[in-house]
């Protein structure tokens, strides 16, 4: 009890010390935060992208409305140029960071055009024509790691589902990595699944359980499964490079050694695959036959660019630019995670294959500005319409666009660059789109606070300015007077409705290129609050404090000029007293 006793002042010494280092922590957070931060960033603009890469904005900076539920995200460009400025770019954010995820368009300038809530994890969003008309694609369902199971969703211009492709098979669900809609009408899909295998040839049990690539066609319109190939039928399990010595003992933890994470068709009906774990891009026969390798430990080709068009590892997304022309483009991971690393960097690349002789050869490459290295996810995406090349570096929360020849002309980022480590957002494809329009079925929507009204409309893509209509009477047969209008430049415009205390409801009209009248808004109801009291309130409030400083200006100027014996405050009186002698 006395060792107590003479340890209460350390101990309660302590405490003060934690406590006011904690607050003094707090207090630094927020001064940075929400003062020093901002105050930077208005006296120097350029270095707004710096302090956002460093994460003082947060991890993954996040947007909230007032008429609307979604959370945006906030971007920042860090290389910007003109010819950039069309189109949407598509992301599936997700991530500790991102809040609610969700499929979300935004603009070429970072403004929220769209984004539902609604679903479980999303990948792969982008615009894909089925039957001559465009939808919106995507994977949605649950995600373990790297693998997923759900089913994929296409959503017409308004936002609603039209199809929903699943998976054909017991126990077959739809893995998040593609879903491809070819010029046949048809689906690719890739299935994960985990199947017993033996796992000696790799140094494991005979007995082991191994994660089973699939990918299959179906018909949209049936659901029915056209074609089926599984790459243990066709590929070695020795021709990985991935290192896991934990994976393959467990079914929970089966061994992946193959990764199919992208599949494309040809005119005719020739598959292009891409397997991440073997460094592999493969050409498939119709029937499933394996016709050539790229790259990996059977590589088929000779490089005529001195090693460069065959330095790909650990890739995704693997398109054929041009059949006629055997280009084909590539998403460069160059790292499979902390234990497989090869690169310094990520890079997308086109390269020219010449299939008939075996040679491959390097063309392009894309390199981000800070040479971001994405060590899983990635797209590389061509433009037509600007003849421009579009890369989402997936696990890094960037994008970048680029001319044909490497150029980097644009790059934004919707994370903080410093921490993409640490998976706070990520995209697992970014695209762009040129072509989509959207026309929700729902109106668009309003919201009155502090005097002020706001609106949005969620997916709208047509709308190039607000009107703001209002009524005076509060009858039912009551018309609506344009009051005023403003352009369309971000998710979410206002009105001051403090000048209109005379309108009772109000309405917002969005308007189109040509001043047409695209949808109206709800009717809200608003009463001024304050109105003719408000003003009086005003006029007595200033009018007392006007009093107040006459009434101490008198005092003062009395007391400078009389003397002490003359000033008076209250019934008090100030007077001097005689010291007797």
């Amino acid at each position: 009890m006395r060792l107590f006793d003479s340890m209460k002042p350390q101990l309660v010494r302590a405490l003060v010390v934690v406590g006011l280092a904690a607050t003094g922590a707090v207090l630094l957070f927020y001064t940075v935060a929400y003062l020093l931060t901002p105050l930077f960033a208005w006296l120097s603009p350029t270095l707004n992208p710096t302090l956002y890469d460093l994460g003082f904005y947060g991890a993954c900076p996040l947007q909230k409305y007032v008429s609307s539920d979604v959370t945006g995200l906030r971007t920042t460009a860090i290389k910007w140029d003109e010819s950039c400025d069309n189109g949407y770019v598509l992301l599936t954010p997700s991530g500790d960071s991102v809040g609610a995820p969700g499929p979300t368009i935004i603009d070429s300038q970072g403004e929220v055009v769209w984004k539902a809530e609604g679903y479980q994890v999303t990948t792969n969003l982008k615009v894909q024509k089925y039957k001559g008309q465009d939808y919106l694609t995507f994977w949605s369902g649950k995600k373990w790691g790297s693998l997923g199971a759900g089913s994929y969703f296409m959503l017409d211009s308004s936002y609603r589902v039209a199809y929903e492709v699943k998976a054909v098979g017991e126990n077959m669900f739809g893995d998040l990595h593609e879903f491809k809609i070819t010029n046949d009408d048809t689906a690719l899909l890739t299935v994960y699944h985990t199947v017993d295998a033996d796992l000696s040839p790799l140094g494991k049990a005979s007995s082991g359980w191994l994660t089973e690539n699939t990918f299959q066609e179906i018909d949209i319109a049936t659901g029915e499964l056209l074609f089926e190939w599984r790459a243990s039928e066709h590929v070695d399990l020795t021709e990985g490079y991935m290192w896991n010595p934990f994976g393959g003992y467990l079914r929970n933890s089966p061994f992946d050694y193959y990764h199919l994470n992208s599949m494309d068709k040809d005119s005719h009906g020739n598959y292009l695959i891409s397997a991440r774990h073997t460094h592999t891009i493969t050409s498939l026969s119709p029937t499933g036959e394996i016709q050539w390798i790229l790259g990996g430990r059977h590589n088929q080709f000779t490089d005529l660019s001195g090693g460069a068009a065959l330095d790909f590892r650990w890739q995704h997304d693997a398109r054929w630019w041009s059949e006629e022309e055997g280009i084909l483009t590539l998403f460069d991971n160059q790292e499979g995670g902390v234990l497989n690393r090869e690169g310094p960097y990520s890079k997308g690349m086109m390269l020219k294959l010449d299939v008939a002789n075996r040679t491959v050869e390097l063309l392009h490459e894309y390199i981000s500005l800070q040479k971001t290295r994405a060590p899983s996810q990635g797209s590389v995406q061509y433009l037509p319409e600007s003849n421009h090349m579009f890369v989402g570096w997936g696990h890094s929360p960037a994008f970048s666009e680029y001319s044909l020849n490497g150029t980097l002309l644009c790059e934004h980022h919707f994370g903080a660059s410093w921490l993409h480590v640490w998976n706070r957002a990520v995209s697992y494809r970014s695209f762009k789109s040129t072509t989509w329009v959207g026309r929700p079925r729902e109106p668009p929507s309003v919201k009155i606070e502090d005097q002020t009204l706001y609106v949005s409309w969620n997916g709208a893509t047509e709308v190039v300015a607000w009107e703001l209509q209002g009524a005076v009477t509060e009858a039912d047969d009551y018309e609506f007077t344009a009051l005023d209008v403003i352009d369309k430049e971000a998710f979410e415009e206002s009105f001051e409705l403090t000048d209109l205390w005379e309108y009772t409801r109000f309405r917002v009209a969005a308007l189109d290129r040509t001043g047409q009248v695209l949808s109206h808004s709800e009717v809200v109801s608003y009463h001024y609050e304050g109105g003719w009291w408000r003003t009086i309130f005003a006029v007595l409030a200033w009018a007392v404090v006007f009093t107040i400083c006459w009434h101490v200006y008198k005092r003062i100027w009395r007391w400078k000029h009389t003397g002490a014996n003359g000033f008076k405050w209250k019934s008090y009186e100030l007077r001097t007293r005689q010291i007797p002698k």
